[in-house]
């Protein structure tokens, strides 16, 4: 069963999954190990069916963690399960073409009423994402970008691509990584709408990873009761 509503008092809440799934067919970041998901046991020969999973750290919706990029940083089971919830504000960017710049987040920002107490932010670029749009897309933040984000006191940045980059050498990930501020890539964002959301991405226990795969919601107030 589907579970997509839940009764809290005083309220009338909607969960959204905004994770992308794990597949053959799931794209990887260029370099990275392509998923592969086979079964060794069947309930026709066996009785129950048991499969092996081989992917990257960094497949589907991801968590990176600090030992990404810093020699020493920490791994992803040491992160704090708390530090990825919290108020999201998603900003919806698939209407730009580029790089995102500073100045194309502070224009969508502005345009948000409800920022108070918000400290993730979320960006939306594509409303049909696929293999090919996801590993060709060009909305990708610039320096400039990582930076705005950075200045603006956020404490997690969320994205439907698959790296906060657009340049080789990462600056957003040495800034963000360095700073506390963590980082969840190829999230699915394609039916979600702007607005303030809570935001829950739990990654999976890897003792002493770089990345975990994670599953990320957003929970929505839709009435008072």
């Amino acid at each position: 069963m589907k579970l997509s509503t839940f009764s809290i008092p005083g309220m009338f809440t909607k969960l959204i999954d905004i994770s992308t799934g794990i597949s053959a067919d799931t794209p990887v970041y260029e370099g990275d190990p392509a998923p592969l998901i086979e079964k060794v046991s069947s309930i026709g020969k066996d009785g129950f069916v048991v499969s092996r999973i081989s992917i990257g750290t960094h497949t589907g919706t991801h968590v990176d963690a600090p030992a990404h990029i810093i020699a020493g940083g920490k791994c992803v089971d040491e992160l704090d399960p708390l530090s990825f919830m919290g108020k999201a504000m998603l900003l919806d960017l698939s209407k730009g073409e580029g790089r995102i710049t500073a100045d194309e987040l502070d224009e969508y920002y502005i345009k948000n009423p409800d920022k108070e107490d918000v400290d993730i932010l979320l960006l939306k670029t594509d409303n049909e994402p696929s293999p090919h749009s996801l590993l060709k897309s060009q909305r990708l933040l610039a320096a400039s970008a990582g930076n705005w984000v950075l200045e603006h006191g956020f404490r997690l940045v969320g994205v439907d691509t698959l790296s906060v980059d657009a340049d080789s050498s990462l600056p957003n990930h040495h800034l963000f990584l360095r700073n506390g501020l963590n980082i969840v890539e190829l999230l699915n964002l394609s039916h979600v709408e702007a607005g303030t959301y809570i935001f829950i991405c739990l990654p999976l226990k890897l003792i002493g990873c770089d990345a975990s795969p994670a599953r990320a919601i957003l929970i929505q107030r839709s009435s008072i009761i």
